[in-house]
């Protein structure tokens, strides 16, 4: 018999799933406290939580017979990947259960906001008449801008269409193939911000994605235009979207999330063109219901070694073996970001070579963790090393093992060569001490640097005083470097500089050192 711990309050669909089955022993009391949990969580082989239980290395280490842990929902933020990974122990989410309640709530706000239906609802409330008051927009033939096309965009895609609507998408990892299947156009974030009337957000919350509509996004955006957001709180700058509601620049807002929630003192809640809801996209009753039966039949599966869907902690098995490639996963992971950061346009292919007799039988879990880190700065959590390859998919990417790239001679090395739609890229890396990561190839440079912290990657003519001018303007704004390599393709031709900084440039000096008339282009990552 397997015993199943339930922490957190669970649909009784899912109870009813888990307590039919023959195999199983099912505690659900409800809440679980933490001290109550660290008691009890050595006795069972599953853990089924919601957001409300933290599974970090101290439960971890109390659970000599945990195999599964089971999250109904899609983040987790409160799990420890890395510990329960070494630990053997399965981790699963269930991405899709709340994908049509989303998108059926971004529609239902993009109706309140262009129909003023909270405000007219109140008005009437209080016994007045007042229909003038408020004149609303059709969805017809208005065009509707979607950041972010995965599957809760692909559904409000279709809804949109159903009204009429032109539908634009930004995506950076979708391919135009993909979208016209739809009859969506996929245009550039410039684009999509100027010419759409309406725009609606469904990407998740990265480091990258942060802040990507603040106030340069917003001026750059139609007069009139409404913003919807029932995705992630922080990806439009709230308090630049205050000051253009109340400017009219932007005619109206609706909101589901909020930078900081619940939103107490938020300047946007209570605005008059603003519809707001307390983070309701996935709170219906179907999508607790599926939510929960599908961690159940997952959870259920998994402990009886049938199938694994939703892992996101796999292909990987704990012990010596993950111990040796752990770094090289690592090193992959850093490898697709730089690339997903470097890469001419929106990549459409991606050829993989493994050199080297320790990881050459680890071609598989190479590219996957490659193709995390690739999709991951606009994808954020919802990629794993399981539904990697199918995202990628999805979006039109295709992938290959290939042999012969141009690469630096080191006895283990991952390469990988992407072809974009505006050109070709090449990223190389190694290990050095077998645990240091390393790239030491970018495109038709040698080079060796650290993919780590703050970067400068620029790329300058190779000619004297570059290095003096540019180490000049960051000393004048007292930002310190910590590391400069560079390579170059011949002496007095064009060079490629990375630049680790001990704190991030602001705007304005990389403006500065852009200006120079050595340097061709400058700009600013994190990894």
């Amino acid at each position: 018999m397997f015993r199943i711990l339930v922490s957190d309050p669970l649909s009784p669909a899912g109870l009813e799933r888990l307590r039919a089955a023959p195999d199983v022993h099912v505690d659900a009391p409800g809440k679980v406290g933490r001290e109550r949990l660290l008691e009890i969580i050595g006795d069972y082989d599953a853990l089924i939580i919601r957001s409300g239980t933290r599974v970090d290395a101290e439960v971890l280490d109390r659970a000599r017979r945990l195999k599964v842990i089971g999250r109904a929902g899609i983040g987790l933020d409160n799990v420890d990947l890395e510990r329960a990974t070494a630990r053997g122990i399965l981790v699963m989410n269930t991405p899709q259960a709340n994908v049509i309640a989303t998108a059926e709530q971004t529609m239902a706000l993009i109706l309140a906001l262009c129909r003023h239906l909270p405000q007219a609802h109140a008005s009437l409330a209080r016994g007045e008449w007042d229909r003038q008051r408020f004149l609303g927009i059709q969805l017809y033939h208005k065009r509707l801008g979607i950041i972010g096309f995965g599957r809760i965009g692909r559904q409000v895609a279709a809804r949109a269409q159903a009204f009429g609507m032109e539908v634009v998408a930004y995506d950076p990892y979708i391919s135009e193939e993909v979208a016209l299947d739809m009859k969506v156009r996929v245009v550039t974030l410039e684009e999509l911000l100027q010419t759409a009337d309406i725009i609606t957000v469904h990407t998740t919350l990265t480091p990258e994605t942060r802040g990507m509509i603040g106030r340069e996004e917003i001026a750059m955006m139609k007069p009139g235009v409404r913003l919807v957001n029932c995705a992630r709180g922080g990806i439009i700058d709230e308090t630049a979207l205050y000051e253009a509601l109340r400017s009219g620049h932007v005619a109206g807002a609706a909101l589901d999330v909020y930078s900081v929630e619940p939103p107490i003192n938020n300047p946007l809640i209570g605005l008059p063109n603003v519809v707001h809801t307390p983070h309701l996209g996935a709170s219906t009753v179907e999508a607790q219901r599926d939510v929960s039966t599908q961690i159940a039949d997952q959870v259920l599966k998994a402990l009886r070694g049938e199938d694994y869907r939703n892992a996101v902690n796999l292909p990987f098995v704990a012990g010596p073996g993950f111990a040796r490639l752990r770094p090289y996963l690592e090193l992959a992971e850093k490898m697709g970001r730089l690339l997903a950061l470097l890469a001419p346009g929106r990549i459409r292919r991606i050829e993989v070579e493994v050199k080297g007799e320790e990881i050459a039988e680890q071609v598989k879990p190479l590219t996957i963790a490659l193709l995390k880190g690739l999709l991951s700065p606009f994808l954020g959590e919802v990629v794993n090393y399981i539904n990697a390859p199918l995202l990628a998919t999805e979006r039109g990417i295709a992938l290959s093992q290939t042999r012969g790239l141009e690469t630096p001679d080191y006895p283990n090395l991952i390469a990988c060569h992407a072809v974009g739609s505006e050109g070709e890229q090449q990223i190389a890396g190694t290990l050095f001490s077998r645990h240091e990561p390393h790239i030491v190839q970018v495109g038709p440079y040698r080079l060796d640097f650290c993919p780590e912290g703050t970067l400068l990657v620029m790329q300058s003519r190779d000619i004297p005083g570059v290095i003096g001018r540019v180490g000049t303007i960051l000393g004048d704004h007292q930002i310190n470097i910590a590391e400069w390599r560079t390579g170059r393709t011949a002496p007095g031709g064009e060079a490629f500089s990375v630049i680790t900084l001990d704190e991030a440039a602001p705007d304005a000096v990389l403006a500065a050192i852009e200006a120079l008339p050595q340097v061709r282009t400058v700009r600013q990552i994190t990894l």
